[in-house]
């Protein structure tokens, strides 16, 4: 008892048949078959279409040694590193502390200092002082004000003030 044909096992081989490797008369049999049948229309416009990509790329060598990351080949050379902008960077801060270090002002006299910090401490209570008197002499001014209103309110209140 013979079983019948799945429907894609007599196909031809498409891939030879788009890379132009069937013998002439499978060729025949193979454009037959495409004529006949949709499916392998599609697919075989497929393979074509993979091929015509494949045919735009531009060829290149193959390599003759798989470099690695850590291999010297992808060292910087001497002058990449200097010129490099991380390098040139820290250069010029490691200048610009050099020049801080020899460029700036002698420490003045710690006795000047000290002087100097008194006197504004000096200056700061005498001003806060003043302030708290002024604030002092205010609050009192409107107790006195509110006193005699409260007072005159009293007397008018019990019957003392006609």
């Amino acid at each position: 008892m013979s079983r019948p044909p799945l429907p894609h096992e007599n196909q031809p081989d498409w891939k030879a048949y788009a890379l132009g490797e069937l013998p002439p008369d499978e060729r025949r049999q193979a454009e037959a078959h495409a004529a006949a049948c949709a499916d392998c229309r599609e697919e075989l416009a497929t393979l074509r279409l993979t091929l015509d990509a494949l045919a735009t790329l531009r060829e290149e060598e193959i390599p003759r040694r798989i470099a690695f990351v850590s291999d010297k080949v992808f060292e910087p050379r001497w002058w990449q590193r200097v010129f490099s902008p991380s390098f040139a960077g820290a250069c010029l801060v490691a200048a610009a502390i050099l020049v801080h270090a020899f460029a700036r002002p002698a420490p003045a006299d710690p006795a000047v200092i000290q002087s100097r910090v008194d006197a504004a401490v000096a200056r700061a209570v005498a001003d806060t002082d003043r302030r708290y008197k002024r604030e002092l002499e205010q609050v009192l001014a409107d107790y006195e004000i509110v006193a005699k209103q409260n007072s005159r309110l009293y007397a008018i209140n019990t019957g003392l003030e006609h």
